[in-house]
């Protein structure tokens, strides 16, 4: 028997994924006004597409997106109208955003839906510390970092008899 929450007779499906798409060439297009309507209207598409948003951010130049499927939803297909749903609307707004081309998905599950929320939430309040990228070289000079690559048999000479 199928069995959701003690109830007998509800299938249990318990899909959650985290989509993000970014804006065209990854330009930041989305104003901090613009924001607030995107994640307005991914919400809407979401509920009207018979799935649960459980977090939206819209960044400058990336959207994040975490929800629940139902099942016999096919996650492309999904994705892509709400990407070009919201492009519609922004536009007609007076919003001169383009989303870019695919998008990044990857299940999540249950037990780490808050976790994966927080870390979304995180991203919103500030900027990313100078320490998670790191610096430039400086031209002229060579980086004293080599990437060692242990030995294989496939990238190495074959001998010949």
């Amino acid at each position: 028997m199928n069995m959701i929450d003690d109830v007998p007779g509800r299938a249990a499906h318990k899909l959650y994924c985290h989509f993000v798409w970014p804006t065209l060439g990854r330009i930041p297009l989305v104003s901090a006004d613009a924001a607030a309507v995107v994640e307005r209207h991914v919400i809407t598409l979401c509920r009207r597409l018979d799935s649960e948003p459980i977090c939206v951010r819209a960044f400058s130049d990336r959207v994040h997106l975490l929800l629940r499927l139902k099942p016999g939803h096919a996650p492309a297909v999904l994705v892509s109208r709400i990407k070009s749903g919201t492009e519609a609307a922004l536009l007609a707004s007076g919003h001169g955003v383009r989303w870019g081309r695919g998008y990044a998905a990857a299940t999540v599950s249950g037990s780490e839906v808050r976790a994966v929320r927080r870390r979304v939430h995180r991203l919103a309040d500030g900027p990313m510390p100078a320490d998670a990228v790191p610096p430039e070289p400086r031209p002229g000079r060579r980086s004293r970092r080599r990437i060692r690559r242990p030995p294989s048999s496939v990238d190495g000479p074959h001998p010949t008899r």
